[in-house]
């Protein structure tokens, strides 16, 4: 999964000759920014840059405020007004990479953090999100490389950790992706998708009693979550503890009773506890929205 990557308000100096007028303006933009008012800061912003639009901190200001409003190309437009004003600050680069990854650009990220990079070499926050755009293009050795940088730079970096756990399982390394989800929860215990991630890891090795232990945990910090809730029951269904995993996909239901996989592998739960009324009914209602394996079970078990 990916994760709220880093924005920031910066009040940097971009010329000691900014007009005080404007200095008070961007403070004032920043200040709104900060509690929330983001129109009223947009506001002062851009009347910062009406009195000098050959000033930077007033675009980088606006566009990090673009960004949280979600006007993304937007905030690219301000980032690269900066850019072209000052071409040798990173932060710019960083933010307008960040923009582009929210609009799935990329390959235009991954150049705007590999600028951020060569003009800051020890820049852990641009070596994660660029391993992630890598990751979100499949090159996930590359992703892990970055990855790696990010905490030589930052040891602490407990998203590094989890999303490096994450290209690992990607690439079937499931020992080792335990062992980063391991390190990521060890520095942060409240994300439930660390606990959620670490499960999926153990029961892909077969580990389904520890992986159990996991997943409930994840569904304790994050009670609708359907993922460790999906996973729980497979391995219950690994264990044969078909009744368990009955349960499990009846709590799925509950919160989504639309779930195609849970009607499907409730209805296999109940068949191979003898209830066939019960699994063929399953298999009819995930048949007519559509799954094409509950039609395969309802031809096999039900059409007698």
């Amino acid at each position: 999964m990916r994760f709220q990557l880093m924005t920031c308000l910066l009040l940097t100096s971009f010329s000691v000759f900014a007009q005080q007028t404007q200095k008070e303006l961007v403070t004032s933009g920043i200040t709104k920014a900060k509690l929330g008012d983001y129109q009223a800061a947009l506001t002062d912003f851009t009347r910062a840059i009406q009195l000098d639009s050959t000033e930077g901190e007033p675009y980088y200001n606006r566009g990090i405020v673009k960004s949280e409003l979600d006007d993304f190309q937007g905030a690219i437009a301000d980032f690269s007004r900066v850019i072209a004003l000052s071409p040798s600050y990173p932060e710019p680069w960083y933010n307008r990479g960040l923009a582009k990854d929210y609009l799935q650009d990329f390959a235009g990220a991954i150049l705007d953090y590999t600028k951020a990079i060569a003009l800051k070499a020890d820049y852990p926050e641009a070596y994660h999100n660029r391993g992630l755009a890598l990751f979100d293009l499949g090159r996930f050795d590359e992703a892990i490389q970055d990855f790696t940088r990010a905490l030589a730079y930052s040891p602490g970096f407990a998203e590094a950790y989890y999303n490096r756990g994450l290209a690992l399982f990607n690439k079937g390394d499931f020992s080792e992706a335990i062992g980063d989800f391991s390190q990521s929860i060890d520095l942060d215990p409240g994300p439930a998708e660390y606990f959620s991630s670490r499960g999926a890891a153990k029961a892909s090795m077969g580990e389904y009693h520890q992986a159990i232990i996991d997943l409930n945990e994840a569904i304790y910090k994050q009670p609708a979550a359907i993922t460790p809730r999906l996973n729980k029951a497979l391995a219950f269904m690994y264990l044969q503890q078909y009744h368990e995993a009955e349960a499990a996909y009846s709590e799925i239901l509950e919160i989504d009773p639309s779930n195609l996989e849970a009607l499907t592998k409730r209805g296999v739960s109940r068949q191979k506890q003898e209830d066939l009324v019960g699994a063929c009914e399953d298999w009819n209602t995930a048949q007519s929205l559509g799954s094409e394996k509950a039609a395969v079970y309802l031809q096999k078990f039900c059409s007698q």
